[in-house]
Parts: structure tokens; C-alpha cells; sequence
């Protein structure tokens, strides 16, 4: 949701940031979001969704080319098999999104993680403050971010780039 936190993950791995500028928020209907997904990058749980009637989760739509939807599949460690099988942590699927507000609902595509356990993983603190930072830049509703908020999280440490830190070879 904070295209600030894509654009400096795509310079660490050297990729050409998408443009995700101009993000409306919507509302995914019958999932929730969880933390069930374990990121070596934060250091923490990443958000996911789940499947769960009468439930909701609030998010950004954005228009991205297929090139740029390239370089998010790298991010959330999405690959597939020679099959075209989804084999890695995320796995894309497709949604019908509302806009909040005014609006008809659209045809989407979003990330689900494909471990089926769904225990929590507590999100670092770095990780929320960027997530509840999109949520606000691109106006999800307040509600939205106060049950952002309620998620219990740990400090952890910020993401590093590749090549430094106690793993970078040393010279």
C-alpha cells in the first residue's frame, strides 16, 4: 500500500520502481487481513489475506503495466513452475474490488500467500509504520487505519539492503 516502501525495496534490488502514484483506495470484500507470512527483508509478519465471509479489507487499487506487475511479483516472492504452477510465497489472484466512496466494483488482481497456515506472525513495528503510512497518503478510511493500529507488533530492525550488514561479505 505505500508506494514509497516498493519504490526503495526496487532500488535495493536494483529494479525500476512501478508507478503507483495516483492509487485509489477500495474495499476487498469477504477477506481479512492477516500476518501469517514470514519476511527475512522486515524481519517480521507481512500482511496477507484470507478468505472470510462478512469480513473486509481496505486497500489501493493502482493501474500497473505487466512489466510492473513483473517487479512486484519479485518482491513478494512470487514464482511459478514450469507448469505455471504459483510455487512461491505469494501467489496472484483475482478479485473484485469497490472503491470507497462513489463507484462500481472492478476487476482486480492481488497477492495471497500460498502457506496455508495462517498463524500470526507479529509484524515489525518499521514494517506497520509503512503500511499505516500508505493507508493514509492514499485515503483509506480512519477506521481502516485505527484497526491497523490495534495490530500488536515488535520492534525488530528497518530492511537492509542487499550486502550489508552482519551477512555482507567482508573485503
Amino acid at each position: 500500500m505505500n508506494a514509497r516502501a516498493v519504490t526503495e525495496w526496487s532500488r535495493h534490488y536494483g529494479h525500476r520502481p512501478p508507478a503507483m502514484k495516483s492509487g485509489k483506495p477500495v474495499v476487498l470484500d469477504n477477506y481479512r487481513l492477516c500476518f501469517a507470512v514470514f519476511s527475512e527483508y522486515w524481519g517480521g509478519g507481512i500482511g496477507d489475506i484470507v478468505y472470510d465471509p462478512g469480513k473486509y479489507v481496505a486497500g489501493v487499487l493502482f493501474d500497473l503495466t505487466e512489466t510492473e506487475m513483473d517487479v512486484l511479483d519479485q518482491k513478494v516472492g512470487r514464482k511459478l513452475d514450469a507448469a505455471d504452477k504459483e510455487i512461491g510465497i505469494y501467489k496472484r489472484i483475482d478479485v473484485t474490488v469497490s472503491p470507497m466512496g462513489k463507484g462500481d466494483p472492478t476487476q482486480a488482481i492481488t497477492y495471497q500467500g500460498t502457506n496455508v497456515e495462517r498463524s500470526h506472525i507479529p509484524p515489525t513495528q518499521n514494517y506497520m509504520d509503512l503500511v499505516i503510512q500508505g493507508a493514509y497518503s492514499v485515503g483509506v478510511s480512519l477506521m481502516w487505519i485505527s484497526y491497523l493500529q490495534s495490530f500488536s507488533t515488535h520492534t525488530g530492525r528497518k530492511p537492509r539492503p542487499p550486502g550489508t550488514g552482519d551477512i555482507a561479505p567482508k573485503l
